[in-house]
């Protein structure tokens, strides 16, 4: 699975962007906007084609969810058991909205993370990879020859962090599922459906 991050900050003709992106095959979105208000997050939904709103997963605002169809939910990261932490789902584990249950996400950065997380999720973000295009500072820490160690039955992961077209292909090879785009995306936003094209060609070329 090919996924888009999007800026985390309003882009010029951003829904535009958006549509264009769906127009050319991309699977998922994930609409992450940590600082936007709820007005300002229903009113780039509206301009965001109603097709393709079932291919949104939503990272704040969870509330504006059913006004739009959209039953993809992220959560920045699992809860701890240790602390105690009140599990998020614990609310929406039911069908909602009309829409079928949620198809719920996740992030997380260790591996003992990965053994620990509840099977409600049905991928996760893993990294950095590779060093973040995005994140000044943001490096990863995983060997040239890191290999995800994929267990039956677990979520789904998704590899994210330094994702671009020239070392797309290795994400393959580390046993990932899929992978997310952020900066290779929106770094120089006049060429997002460039940059996309060539993402999603490499990832075919790679046999997902």
């Amino acid at each position: 699975m090919l996924v888009v991050i999007s800026s985390p900050t309003a882009v010029a003709n951003e829904a535009s962007i958006i549509n264009s992106l769906f127009d050319e095959g991309l699977e998922v979105l994930h609409l992450r906007k940590p600082d936007i208000a709820m007005d300002e997050m229903r009113s780039l939904l509206q301009k965001i084609k109603p097709q393709y709103h079932h291919q949104i997963s939503l990272h704040q605002h969870h509330g504006a969810a059913d006004d739009f169809g959209i039953r993809r939910l992220h959560y920045k990261q699992p809860p701890n058991p240790q602390r105690g932490l009140k599990h998020p789902l614990a609310s929406i584990e039911a069908p909602f909205g009309g829409m079928g249950a949620a198809v719920l996400s996740t992030s997380i950065h260790q591996l003992d993370e990965y053994i620990a997380l509840s099977a409600s999720y049905e991928y996760i973000f893993f990294g950095p990879v590779f060093d973040s295009i995005s994140k000044a500072g943001y490096t990863s820490w995983l060997s040239s020859d890191f290999v995800f160690p994929v267990q039956p039955g677990r979520p789904g992961v998704i590899a994210i962090g330094g994702i671009s077209p020239t070392n797309i292909r290795k994400v393959k090879e580390m046993k990932f599922d899929g992978a997310a785009a952020l900066g290779t995306i929106w770094s120089k936003p006049e060429e997002s459906i460039m940059q996309f094209k060539m993402l999603q060609k490499a990832w075919k070329e790679a046999g997902r």
